[in-house]
């Protein structure tokens, strides 16, 4: 049987043995005192004008906890399209979490112990997939998922810290490249501000570090939420390799709620960026798009999140040996939350 037929019959049994669709939200589908398991899932379906659409991720997520242990598989077929890179489970690994009380006074609580097949540390520069704004997400300069062991922790509740060590990391699942090499990477995050009010974080700062033996990365990024209507972001990285040489990007970005409907049943939101590197690619894009969303808390159940985006860049691109090309781009992305 190919992996193909593997990947869906191992996704559609999962799906019919854990009765996890026929909640109407993310609550356990599986439950006791001492035991849960949640699953959820979410699908980008990407095109516009000279473009196919079609679904660039259609990923399950699953985590199962027994007392201070925790499993938790990410699953995308998305890659059963011939067009799209298979890589079936993006991330599956085992963790061990020490209690939310410090382990030294109030340092180091909620300090947890990964191994398996992770996502590195320093990928969280953006945003998750499911969390991206634009259609095609900014550029992230570090590698994603590899086999290894991470370790998170809250070294005082307002400061995160996370590390691993791993093999080769972006080769699919099953490639056995990803056994080879040596890897290491890191995220620090600092709630720096709250809202007096609410308690969420008003200001993050963030730095990230990732290296290799052909490789040195390193980043910083930034969130600032001045309103509850607008979120303002920033990044900006230096890497340096062996073979590419050395180059410097970074991109800002504003999100803005424009309208909502009465009781927040639905809301428009716009955003702007600018994007650029130089090095090995030299990149400028400006970007604007309006987004759809179904809110969260506004009673959609498994659907709260779900939007659609369309969004329009203009691009210049040169390169070291290529030419200079200019682009405009509209694209239209529907994502879904299941």
């Amino acid at each position: 049987m190919t992996p193909k037929k593997l990947a869906l019959l191992f996704l559609l049994a999962l799906f019919v043995s854990s009765s996890a669709f026929s909640n109407s939200d993310n609550t356990p589908f599986f439950k006791t005192d001492n035991a849960e398991c949640t699953s959820w899932g979410y699908t980008n379906i990407i095109g516009g004008p000279d473009t196919d659409f079609a679904a660039n991720v259609i990923r399950l997520r699953t985590n199962c906890r027994y007392k201070n242990f925790s499993f938790f598989m990410e699953n995308d077929i998305a890659g059963l399209n011939p067009n799209i890179t298979e890589n079936y489970i993006t991330q599956a690994w085992v963790s061990y979490n020490f209690g939310k009380k410090g382990i030294v006074g109030n340092l180091f609580g909620n300090t947890a112990i990964r191994a398996g097949s992770i996502i590195t540390a320093a990928m969280l520069y953006l945003p998750a997939p499911y969390e991206t704004i634009f259609v095609r997400s900014q550029d992230n300069p570090f590698n994603p998922f590899g086999y290894g062991i991470q370790l998170q922790t809250k070294i005082t509740p307002n400061l995160l810290f996370a590390a691993d060590i791993t093999g080769t990391t972006t080769p699919a699942f099953n490639d056995s490249e990803r056994w080879d090499g040596l890897e290491t990477s890191q995220r620090l995050v600092w709630d720096a501000l709250h809202n007096a009010k609410t308690g969420k974080t008003q200001l993050q700062l963030s730095l990230f570090h990732q290296w290799s033996d052909t490789a040195d990365r390193i980043g910083f990024g930034t969130k600032y939420s001045p309103t509850e209507d607008l979120d303002l972001y920033g990044g900006a990285y230096r890497t340096s390799e062996d073979l590419k040489g050395e180059s410097v990007g970074g991109y800002a970005l504003a999100d803005y709620k424009l309208w909502s409907m009465e009781n927040n049943a639905l809301e428009l939101r716009a955003m702007g960026m600018v994007e650029a590197s130089e090095g090995v690619r030299q990149y400028l894009g400006f970007s604007g798009g309006l987004s759809l969303v179904l809110p969260k808390d506004a009673g959609y159940g498994r659907f709260g999140g779900s939007s659609a985006t369309i969004d329009f860049t203009h691009s210049n691109t040169k390169t070291n040996d290529g030419p200079e090309i200019d682009d405009n781009a509209i694209m239209t992305r529907i994502r879904i939350f299941f």
